[in-house]
């Protein structure tokens, strides 16, 4: 009788601490949760993602609200990750719902705007170092070009589980043994026709095989959804909703992968 009780206990011990992901929006935030933490990344809770003061310039409405709001978990989060400086990934509006001095792990440009917006705690993360966040390891990686000097990829680990996300385009140096999932752009996006600043689904698909990861996550979907003066200049090709075909998981908001 004991042996079995031992056994129980330890069953839901290991499904409690077992990482959560699960998608923040209908773009490109994300939340990871534990027993004891709730990490979010780029996080939106607005109804208008605006780039600052040009508002014409690039804007998104969302569509439904995000996971944090839906189920009154703002408050709960003890960790955030901003892996760009751009407005898309830096939401202002969003932040200003989170306590002063939570702690923020960005980029060094990032930073500089978090600490004009009187935020206290922000660390700034550098390629091929680790970090604690509570019961998380996060270890940062460059990011592919052209965003190598200006974003980071990252991995997030647990006792258990190992995660990579690339919000744009994975350095092609990078390779990991077994990873869980993998969270990568499917939706390419190019500007003025050439410059490509996310990946498609067969360079994710790749990606995802090179990584060693079950699954692929998909970011940054449906970027014809983003609108202003900015998109004329972008030519895009979407393949989120072909996602149900492959070993994917997480595609709407609110929906989580238990790892």
């Amino acid at each position: 009788m004991i042996i079995i009780i031992t056994m129980v206990i330890i069953i839901i011990y290991e499904i409690i601490d077992n990482m959560q992901v699960i998608r923040g929006d209908n773009y490109q935030s994300w939340v990871y949760s534990s027993e004891s933490d709730l990490i979010v990344v780029d996080p939106w809770l607005t109804r208008k993602q605006v780039f600052p003061i040009l508002r014409w310039l690039l804007y998104r409405d969302s569509e439904k609200p995000s996971y944090l709001e839906q189920h009154n978990q703002i408050h709960a989060v003890t960790h955030i990750i901003i892996t760009a400086p751009f407005s898309d990934h830096l939401d202002l509006e969003s932040l200003k719902k989170f306590k002063a001095d939570i702690p923020i792990f960005t980029t060094s440009e990032a930073s500089k705007v978090l600490s004009k917006s009187n935020f206290t705690n922000i660390i700034v993360v550098k390629p091929q170092h680790k970090y604690q966040l509570g019961s998380f390891e996060l270890e940062v990686y460059k990011a592919g070009s052209p965003y190598h000097s200006t974003t980071f990829a990252y991995t997030l680990r647990d006792t258990t589980s190992i995660i990579f996300h690339e919000p744009h385009i994975v350095n092609s140096n990078l390779s990991f043994n077994n990873l869980n999932a993998c969270i990568l752009t499917v939706d390419q996006v190019k500007v003025l026709g050439f410059i490509k600043v996310s990946m498609g689904i067969e360079q994710a698909k790749k990606m995802q095989q090179k990584l060693n990861a079950e699954y692929l996550l998909a970011t940054g979907i449906a970027p014809k959804k983003t609108k202003g003066l900015i998109t004329w200049l972008l030519s895009i090709k979407e393949n989120y909703s072909a996602l149900s075909n492959m070993n994917s998981a997480c595609n709407k908001t609110g929906d989580s992968l238990m790892l």
